[in-house]
């Protein structure tokens, strides 16, 4: 092969081929130290000892990847690639759903047998998905949660701008952008569960119940993950969660915001109508050195209209 900007070939050097390998002419040099040494999810195949210090290291002596002249484009996406896939086990998160399950069908507000009939329901829902006998009922309890950053540069006020891609969200306008650091994407879906194995109504609704509960709670614990990531050196915050039918963004934007991602990684994808899994949430975070997302609480459940709300009118 013909050295160009995929190939590069040193025959000069000492140690080439620095692998075993049964065709020497098609051993690239050119990524002579391997540029994905340091991330933990390469897509070479690399083995892990421990060095005299203690210290867990990569041993890449069998890996080709980088070597093999037909992986160039893959390394260079890769490399090009910023998003990371966070996995949450939900089993460690299951007070803070049973509290919002709770909440969401306000059962506390039920008469007392009623409250009693429900309470039990629920807790056989989160018993049968969340505990370790759940693997016999197939129901993944960790999530896999996509984020993808973004620039300041892409927020304004009352939308945001990628590419040539304007999103709308009202929110926008009632915040102080100036502190404003950057963003993320982010994208996952609710653990799927077979709602027609229910055996009753009831049983149903706490089903479906428990996929929402998670949902809210997921996104709690993203924007507490976000902020803790931001603050190494100094205190950051991360805004709630700014997405489709929340602060002021139409319900619209959701195949432009999966448009932007590889939202397949975490198995949500859009059938052109709608998310699948149905379960499924994207959106978007942001990240300012000052607290300054505190907005009225209308606005939380507010889903975009051209118009305004009542608050927006009034304000």
């Amino acid at each position: 092969m013909n050295n160009n900007y995929k190939f590069f070939q040193n025959r000069d050097c000492e140690f080439f081929p620095c692998h075993k390998v049964k065709d020497e002419d098609k051993f690239n040099c050119l990524f002579c130290y391997c540029p994905l040494y340091f991330d933990e999810s390469c897509i070479g195949s690399p083995e892990y000892i421990v060095n005299g210090r203690g210290q867990k290291i990569k041993d890449c002596s069998s890996c080709l990847v980088v070597h093999r002249p037909e992986m160039y484009d893959k390394v260079i996406a890769h490399l090009q690639r910023q998003e990371e896939i966070l996995h949450v086990d939900l089993r460690k998160l299951r007070q803070q759903i049973k509290d919002r399950l709770v909440q969401i069908t306000h059962i506390n507000d039920m008469e007392p047998d009623m409250r009693v009939e429900h309470q039990r329901e629920a807790e056989i829902v989160l018993d049968r998905i969340m505990t370790k006998k759940a693997s016999e009922t197939s129901v993944d309890c960790q999530v896999s949660v996509l984020l993808q950053p973004f620039a300041v540069e892409c927020v304004h006020e009352g939308y945001f701008e990628f590419g040539r891609k304007r999103i709308k969200c009202n929110v926008l306008e009632q915040l102080d952008l100036s502190s404003v650091e950057n963003g993320y994407l982010y994208a996952f879906h609710a653990p799927e569960i077979d709602i027609e194995s229910a055996g009753s109504v009831l049983e149903q609704y706490y089903m479906e119940a428990f996929q929402v509960a998670c949902m809210d709670v997921i996104r709690g614990w993203i924007q507490g993950y976000l902020e803790r990531k931001n603050s190494v050196y100094e205190k950051k915050y991360c805004s709630p969660s700014f997405g489709p039918g929340y602060y002021g963004m139409g319900m619209d934007a959701v195949p432009e915001l999966l448009g932007l991602m590889d939202a397949s990684q975490v198995g949500v994808s859009w059938n052109g109508e709608r998310m699948s899994p149905k379960m499924s949430l994207v959106g978007t975070y942001l990240i300012a050195g000052e607290d300054v997302f505190e907005v009225d609480s209308d606005c939380r459940d507010c889903i975009g209209h051209s118009g305004g709300c009542e608050f927006c009118i009034k304000y």
